[in-house]
């Protein structure tokens, strides 16, 4: 009996540099096991009339379905991330489950709940309209979510409950040759709110205005986005010039580089922003992990208990971050070094252990090498 075969589906995600290196990286170990093959379902073409047409809560987001469906041969299984839901996307998955009755079709919802993340803006409510008309016919035809979330059931559909992951080995662990006078702080993002990196800044001013600080600390931000201009107004209004400095976006072996200089790591600091108090693990995270840093955050995140020593949580909220804490944290964390390097090889077993692309992907292919639907 040959390897089962199955399709990644997923609607123009590489265009995101981020979510594209997650879908190799999730290939390549469904792969390991499966033949498998990747469809990028595109937007079709359509005039200002159908825009706006398509804009109605009855109407479809005109998408390639058809030419996805004659891709399709006898599959064991999909796996596909998620879109907007609305009725030729519904029908696509019909006509899935139509057609092969035994196919396992699998969505990845990669934050969860979603409504307000996906569809906060007033601009977004006729795709809202949509996703709750459309959504409750989910358990109709999928079998399984995966969530990073802890939800056993999503609209009516049993889950698959895992976190985010990379492939470890495809980073390179710092040298963990840190300085003891100075500590650097590293955030590395698209700007955002949820970032909410003027918590550090405003930290970084109160811990600079007290006298007889112990240690030097700098911030770095690689990135840019839409909050990028506040932060650096940020820095020049409280004079923090000397201890804050911005990049632009940074990849490989540069960014590489950036990360020798630092020896904390930043999460986001801003979920309170959205309304969210416990976030998924953040492919930044994990990436940070891998390569053997220490974080700070201000958010719970999925897959990390706090009481984890690599991780400082600060509560999730618009208080400014204690930068004395994260010292006294730090320190704590050097000392408990049995040598030099050491801090940063424990930390990358510890994302091997929790966040390696084989152990997140793990319970979704035992979920199609099972038997029955229902396992």
């Amino acid at each position: 009996m040959g390897k089962k075969r199955g399709y990644y589906i997923h609607f123009d995600a590489r265009q995101s540099s981020g979510v594209s290196k997650k879908i190799d990286m999730q290939m390549k170990e469904l792969g390991r096991q499966f033949s498998i093959e990747e469809i990028q379902i595109t937007a079709s073409h359509r005039s200002l009339m159908q825009r706006v047409i398509g804009l109605f809560p009855l109407a479809s987001i005109a998408r390639e379905y058809e030419r996805a469906l004659h891709q399709i041969e006898t599959p064991d299984f999909i796996y596909m991330r998620r879109a907007v839901a609305d009725h030729d996307y519904m029908q696509f998955l019909k006509e899935v489950k139509d057609r092969y009755p035994e196919c396992k079709i699998i969505v990845e919802i990669f934050t969860y709940p979603y409504d307000r993340d996906d569809f906060g803006k007033w601009n977004a409510w006729p795709f809202y309209l949509k996703e709750l008309l459309y959504r409750k016919k989910y358990k109709e035809y999928l079998g399984r979510f995966v969530t990073y979330s802890n939800d056993k059931e999503i609209f009516g559909v049993p889950t698959i409950c895992t976190t985010n992951g990379v492939d470890t080995s495809q980073f390179q662990i710092v040298s963990g040759a840190y300085r003891f006078d100075q500590i650097t702080l590293i955030g590395v993002a698209y700007m955002q709110r949820q970032h909410g990196y003027e918590r550090i800044i405003r930290g970084l001013r109160a811990y600079y205005k007290q006298k007889g600080f112990t240690k030097r600390v700098y911030l770095y931000l690689a990135g840019d986005g839409p909050e990028k201009k506040y932060y650096q107004q940020l820095v020049k209004k409280y004079g923090l010039e000397a201890y804050v400095k911005f990049f632009p976006n940074q990849t490989g072996e540069a960014l590489d580089q950036l990360y020798e200089q630092a020896d904390i790591a930043l999460a986001s600091f801003g979920f309170y922003k959205a309304g969210v108090y416990h976030s998924n693990s953040s492919l930044k995270v994990c990436e940070c992990l891998a390569k053997g840093l220490p974080f700070v955050t201000g958010c719970s995140i999925s897959g990390i208990e706090e009481t984890c020593p690599y991780m400082l949580l600060f509560p999730n909220g618009k208080g400014i971050v204690d930068i004395c804490q994260i010292v006294t944290w730090f320190e704590k964390l050097q000392r408990n070094e049995n040598g030099e390097g050491e801090m940063a090889k424990s930390i990358r077993k510890f994302a091997e252990k929790k966040f390696d692309m084989k152990v997140v992907m793990r319970p979704v292919i035992q979920y199609i090498e099972s038997v029955k639907d229902n396992a």
